[in-house]
């Protein structure tokens, strides 16, 4: 560990460290390096009440199931498991591996039907990991669904290419929207359900950070991509690793809306790095130029933590408070308080565009015609108009107000600074 540069923390971060018998274990069985199984392993014969049901589930609902089974089955412990929750690993297993297929068929399908068309479209996140040999199995790596980044300028046309491709918009997501919504919300197009049942989102751009008055998106992603992969006589590209890893920490440590996510993004960074050790420079300097170069540091120097602490490191906790916080978020039994507190910082950070922000804010109360007589279920009539008395008084009724914590807004505040490079790590 003397290589990460990590010491035992302060009394603060110790107990801020504070883990689970079940949080140590989904630390430990994340990743298949030497020390992880060696804490693992430990872990196993050191606790005689372990609570495998929540250790599962909590597993599967960060989609680290077939990880920990895959670690398990590594150390020769998975006949160790009680036999409902085993049964409920390898069913995992099982499907996620069928998943996999589907998804690696379905993908290639769309893209080169959008490549015979001329539309240059890249896979993202889980679907450009299916269709690389970065993880060594397949299913060991889960999705929800298959994103695929096209031109901006052409989206509506390989909208219609995926509509002939047999995939249809999602019944709830074809009614009427508020007008303005937060930038996260509008990186791609409204979900679609395929005739193998998986559903499709296109993207028409992979973030919405900016930086310097740029958006970091198609543009530098198509001018990265190299590797190609052939179906038939249609080629398709993949993503640069750098790229995709970029996108992966920008969509679960800087969007702060699918933390559940953090320690599967940890895992693919650790599978792509394994495979291509020169991926982690490339990425820092693509991370720095967009100004992302905190959040993507953090990720590394955590995914290294997992990858080498000892059990004895583990519990201390590392003396850096980045680590520790990032981890936490991680392992939140449920993260929908904290998206909201971030969704907050969003709305009334007013440093950056700020009309487009009064704008958002605007939009909450003054949302459209047809949105509003949905949201009251009535015809969209000039009557409708009286419901925006009754918007205000709803919106408070639907308030999370958990997310006006002061731990929340200091969580997402310090995870905002990490992001850019801003905040001061203790050693």
């Amino acid at each position: 560990m003397s290589k990460l540069g990590l010491a035992v923390g302060s009394l603060v971060v110790v107990i801020f460290m504070n883990w689970t018998t079940t949080d140590k274990l989904l630390l430990s069985g994340l990743l298949p390096s030497e020390a992880s199984c060696a804490r693992l392993g430990r872990l196993l014969e050191r606790e005689s009440e372990i609570n495998w049901e929540a250790v599962v589930q909590r597993a599967l609902t960060r989609g680290t199931a077939a990880l920990l089974r895959l670690n398990l089955a590594r150390i020769g412990e998975l006949d160790g498991v009680p036999l409902v929750q085993r049964a409920a690993l390898e069913e995992i297993n099982h499907r996620w591996a069928a998943r996999h297929l589907a998804f690696v068929s379905e993908a290639t399908r769309l893209l080169s039907a959008l490549a015979e068309s001329g539309i240059q479209a890249l896979p993202l996140k889980g679907t450009a990991l299916m269709l690389t040999p970065y993880y060594p199995q397949i299913g060991l790596r889960a999705a929800v669904d298959m994103d695929v980044l096209v031109e901006p300028g052409r989206i509506e046309q390989a909208e219609r290419i995926v509509s002939e491709c047999g995939y249809t918009e999602l019944e709830a997501t074809t009614q009427a929207r508020p007008r303005q919504r937060l930038p996260n919300e509008r990186n791609h197009r409204p979900p679609r359900r395929g005739p193998s049942g998986l559903i499709l989102e296109l993207h028409h751009r992979a973030f919405h950070h900016t930086q310097r008055g740029r958006d970091f998106g198609f543009a530098e992603m198509i001018g990265q991509a190299k590797s190609a992969i052939t179906s038939g006589q249609t080629s398709f590209l993949l993503p640069a690793p750098e790229d995709l890893c970029l996108h992966l920490v920008h969509h679960t440590i800087v969007d702060l809306q699918s933390t559940r996510s953090i320690l599967r993004t940890l895992a693919d960074l650790y599978f792509i790095f394994e495979r291509e050790v020169a991926v982690r420079e490339r990425l820092k300097q693509r991370a720095s130029a967009f100004g992302l170069g905190g959040a993507v540091q953090l990720a590394c120097e955590a995914c290294d933590y997992l990858t080498e602490a000892t059990l004895e490191e583990l519990e201390r906790a590392p003396g850096r408070e980045d680590i520790a916080l990032l981890l936490k978020t991680a392992l939140l039994e449920s993260p929908d308080t904290l998206a909201a507190t971030a969704r907050l910082f969003e709305y009334f950070d007013l440093r950056h565009q700020p009309l487009a922000k009064i704008g958002n804010l605007l939009a909450l109360l003054f949302t459209s015609k047809q949105h509003l007589a949905q949201l009251y279920h009535m015809p969209a009539t000039s009557r409708i108009y009286l419901n925006y008395l009754r918007r205000p008084f709803d919106l408070l009724r639907k308030f999370n107000w958990a997310s006006l914590a002061p731990a929340n807004l200091r969580q997402v505040r310090k995870l905002r600074k990490i992001a850019q490079g801003n905040l001061k790590t203790e050693d």
